[in-house]
């Protein structure tokens, strides 16, 4: 029987035309084979499909009508049946990191994942770069908001860029150097004037605001292609290539 699943698939696209003929021109087969394959389901089922007594062209009986509506039928319940299971195949926790910088966008990534989704739980936290990279790599987060892609030397299916942030530079006379503990590791020479670090953006602008300092505070995301590569930092979207597609299909449709 499993080998009737193509044949009843060809009969189930003839029917709607009204002999071989035209049938053949429209389902990519030449009118011999199409008459083998009909001829093939007739034996199988003991049936007259075709009316071949007719004059001039051969006609659909009403078994075939009725063997294609019931394959029809049954091959829609059959997809809809594969579309169920696949939809319980969503991940019942999602982890999702951020770098607090594109919290926002995170917020409404993780608000669309859940009302459109079978997904359950949802857990959003607020990472630093280096942390973040470093549970990507280590199959620990599904989703991250990141400045740049956590390993360069791999081909992921799933990244998107939405956009770009800049860097912009806050500086007054206080004496104070205020970094992240990425910033501060990244520096080949460490600041001579006393230094404040903390891995949260909003107690470093407070810090800034309150106390003054030198110290470098992302712009809100820009959400457009940055036009100078100099001094922007891409606003980029990635997730495993394992992800579930319809919760990728849903980031993609909130970001773009």
């Amino acid at each position: 029987m499993d080998t009737l699943h193509w044949p009843l698939s060809v009969l189930a696209k003839s029917i709607p035309y009204k002999n071989l003929s035209g049938a053949s021109a429209h389902v990519g087969l030449s009118q011999p084979q199409l008459s083998r394959l009909i001829a093939q389901l007739e034996k199988e089922f003991s049936v007259t499909l075709l009316d071949r007594s007719a004059r001039r062209k051969a006609a659909w009986t009403p078994a075939a009508y009725r063997l294609a509506e019931v394959y029809s039928q049954n091959s829609r319940r059959l997809e809809s049946a594969l579309r169920e299971a696949l939809e319980e195949q969503f991940p019942p926790h999602i982890h999702v990191g951020t770098l607090e910088g594109l919290s926002d966008l995170a917020i409404k990534v993780a608000h669309a994942i859940l009302a459109g989704t079978k997904v359950k739980t949802l857990e959003l936290a607020v990472i630093d770069q280096d942390e973040l990279e470093a549970k990507f790599l280590n199959n620990d987060i599904d989703i991250i908001f990141t400045a740049r892609l956590p390993a360069r030397h791999q081909k992921l299916k799933h990244v998107l860029e939405i956009g770009y942030q800049t860097l912009d530079v806050v500086s007054t006379e206080a004496g104070f150097s205020v970094m992240s503990p990425f910033e501060y590791g990244q520096q080949k020479r460490k600041p001579s004037d006393k230094t404040f670090i903390s891995n949260s953006l909003s107690m470093r602008k407070a810090w800034l605001n309150s106390y003054g300092g030198r110290g470098l505070l992302p712009s809100e995301p820009h959400m457009a292609a940055a036009t100078n590569l100099s001094g922007h930092l891409p606003v980029l979207v990635v997730s495993p290539d394992n992800l579930n597609e319809r919760v990728w299909t849903v980031v993609c449709q909130t970001l773009c």
